[in-house]
């Protein structure tokens, strides 16, 4: 029976990760069929990012307080598997194709890309150097995950400041609006909640292991 990273057995834990995979379907399914059908451009892009970011971090927050057992299923997650979840933020590299295209401002898709390429691409390092054989996580990987979490904010500030001319700081009247649109509204909607609970994931179990010592 293999054990997990946090040293639960995997066993005990197959109900809720049947769960949480098929809750994570759903959510991609209504998000997807959502967007698809232009249901999100009735909101702004700030209402988008706001209620995306607010609901996924306080919904983490409330459940790993007050749930023995979401504790437990997210201290027994794979430390790797949380950090290439990180992957899905090379969608941001659309960003630059609209921004190119003028559909989006550069004072947010410029930003925003370079900051998601490069925290996918850290993914692959961080998950193979940065996370021992028995699934513990050595110094920088949290450090990794705490960046990952403010390019999520700072990604989340410029699409508000941008998403309306009021602020002062769009150019040539093109705003965020257009990440209300598909395929665009999938990032406030669904990949950019998905990788911040996965970076909160990631935290939880890195504070909560012991930091091995060099050898």
């Amino acid at each position: 029976m293999r054990e997990s990273d946090f040293g639960a057995s995997a066993a005990i834990w197959r109900p809720p990760v049947t769960f949480a995979a098929v809750f994570v379907s759903i959510w991609f399914a209504l998000a997807f069929t959502l967007s698809f059908t232009g249901w999100f451009e009735r909101f702004t892009a700030a209402e988008l990012f706001g209620l995306g970011s607010v609901i996924s971090g306080t919904s983490f927050a409330a459940l790993h307080r007050h749930s023995e057992t979401f504790r437990g299923f997210v201290r027994a997650r794979s430390l790797k598997r949380m950090t290439y979840a990180q992957l899905l933020r090379l969608y941001g590299i659309l960003a630059l194709v609209k921004a190119d295209q003028r559909v989006l401002p550069q004072l947010f898709a410029i930003p925003t890309a370079l900051m998601d390429v490069f925290i996918a691409c850290g993914a692959f390092y961080v998950a193979s150097a940065l996370v021992t054989p028995d699934g513990r996580a050595r110094r920088g990987y949290r450090v990794y995950h705490l960046i990952g979490l403010a390019t999520l904010g700072t990604s989340a500030v410029l699409a508000v400041l941008t998403s309306t001319t009021w602020f002062g700081v769009v150019k040539d009247g093109v705003t965020s609006q257009a990440l209300t649109w598909f395929p665009m509204s999938l990032v406030p909607t669904f990949i950019g909640p998905f990788v911040l609970i996965m970076h909160l994931q990631a935290l939880v179990v890195a504070f909560h292991t012991p930091v091995p010592k060099p050898q």
